[in-house]
């Protein structure tokens, strides 16, 4: 059963927002991921509807957390006058062996260390309400 949107059921939407869901069911240190139970298509960011077919039928499903840098972008940003030198960062583009791709970073791991193809694993950092999704290189790679 396919829904369009123009049927959406408050009842069945959450209540506080997807966000707020994710944030919950994150609490636990694993990564979530929603799944639309009509086409199922693994869903990032939280949403209320599913982007391939707009179902309103999304459930939460535990992730395995591994996924494979796609795309890496070093950022050197300039130290304030006065102020200590700030070392460079990486952002990253990672796809999830589910298939979604997300935007995170590794912290602590050198930009030089970071390669296209690298698999990493999913870790929880933050406090409740403020969790963030970061990664960490996955010593076992294929």
């Amino acid at each position: 059963m396919s829904h369009t949107g123009q049927d959406t059921d408050p009842a069945v939407a959450p209540a506080l927002g997807p966000d707020h869901e994710f944030q919950t069911h994150v609490a636990d240190g694993k990564l979530w991921l929603q799944h639309c139970k009509d086409c199922d298509t693994a869903i990032f960011m939280p949403r209320i509807l599913c982007p391939s077919c707009a179902s309103i039928a999304l459930e939460w499903r535990p992730a395995s957390g591994l996924g494979t840098i796609y795309s890496q972008a070093t950022l050197r940003p300039r130290a304030k006058p006065g102020a200590p030198e700030r070392p460079p960062h990486s952002i990253v583009l990672v796809d999830l062996d589910e298939g979604p791709r997300m935007m995170s970073h590794l912290p602590g791991v050198s930009p030089e260390d970071i390669h296209i193809g690298m698999r990493v694993r999913a870790r929880i950092d933050g406090d409740a309400g403020s969790h963030l999704v970061a990664f960490s290189p996955e010593e076992s790679q294929p």
